[in-house]
């Protein structure tokens, strides 16, 4: 059974009482509400050693950073400020206290700059290796929030920024691929040091032209994959259109690979997936001219059937395996 499969067998009957609940499993964060016009929006992420994060390949400092930011990327995919976060650690015996002061200035620094408290948790003993559980709590406009389900045929897909990064970096702290030093530094700071995108994400929900949004933490086809399930629909894309780095590119080069892999099934690239009705794009885009927040790049659009086609470089479609980190594998 893989990982989606099994949240899906265990969703039913999870809900005994109906007050105040707007969305339970099955979106990026839950929501509650309305308390007046605003909801909270809460989710939690674990990390756990050699899973999420190998130690000696990330500084301490660094690892605290990301822990928050994947949290609080989910709060940004639904179109919220972070309100609130309480982190719980499970730590071996031979862990030194340095480290951990260094882990935790990590995650301040993350919170102090989006303005996130840090409220409290719980510590353990952990015969095996540090696991980091990060809890976070924000708010939004009741009728700005933004989930998976939404999205319909004709609505344009468009992602906040470049894709594959972090998978590239990943495969050079892993060693299966190299790099020049300069490469080498700005991939793997991609996949240590994600940034979370909570502009981008407040005004795509303040805007009101989106139907559709997810971030990319499992990677493209994946995450794609996942709004077209929740939304009933199919979709295509042009891989010409994906948005790669010149970083990722160069390494491709370089490494004489194909980055469109990476950037499709590669997954903690952070970015924000949005699906947008064709007649709000011109006001979709305008709110983006110049760069700021982010730039955004349209890849395809929604359709009618089911499934994700990509339309290859030389004209093909071909039907895509939907792919993407799975802590499950299907057999």
């Amino acid at each position: 059974m893989g990982e989606f499969a099994f949240i899906r067998s265990v969703q039913e009957g999870c809900h005994f009482s109906p007050k105040k609940l707007i969305k339970g499993i099955g979106d990026d964060c839950a929501v509650i509400g309305p308390y007046e016009d605003r909801v909270f929006l809460i989710s939690t992420d674990l990390l756990v050693e050699n899973i999420h994060f190998v130690l000696g390949k990330i500084q301490p400092e660094h690892l605290g950073e990301k822990a928050a930011a994947v949290n609080l990327s989910d709060i940004a995919a639904m179109g919220g400020t972070p309100l609130h976060l309480f982190m719980s650690l499970a730590i071996p015996p031979a862990t030194e206290v340095v480290f951990l002061h260094s882990l935790y200035r990590g995650i301040k620094t993350m919170c102090r700059r989006h303005g996130t408290n840090i409220l409290g948790g719980d510590t353990s003993a952990s015969p095996n290796g540090l696991t980091i559980n990060i809890t976070v709590m924000g708010e939004a406009q009741g009728d700005e929030v933004l989930f998976r389900q939404g999205a319909k045929e004709g609505d344009k897909i468009y992602v906040t920024g470049t894709l594959g990064d972090s998978a590239a970096g990943l495969k050079l702290i892993k060693g299966e691929l190299s790099a020049p030093a300069p490469l080498a530094f700005a991939l793997k700071k991609a996949h240590n040091r994600p940034v979370p995108q909570l502009e981008a994400g407040r005004v795509i929900a303040q805007s009101r032209w989106a139907s559709a949004m997810i971030d990319v933490s499992d990677g493209l086809l994946s995450d794609l994959g996942h709004i077209c399930e929740a939304s009933g629909v199919g979709a295509l894309l042009f891989k010409s259109k994906v948005p790669l780095s010149e970083n990722l590119k160069a390494m491709a080069r370089a490494g004489n690979f194909d980055p469109y892999e990476l950037a499709l099934s590669g997954g903690e690239d952070y970015q924000l997936l949005v699906t947008v009705p064709g007649e709000n794009t011109a006001q979709f885009e305008k709110i983006f001219q110049g760069g700021s927040p982010c730039r955004v790049y349209c890849l395809g659009e929604i359709t009618g059937g089911k499934g994700i086609q990509i339309v290859r470089h030389d004209g093909v479609r071909e039907t895509m395996k939907v792919s993407g980190f799975n802590h499950f594998k299907e057999a």
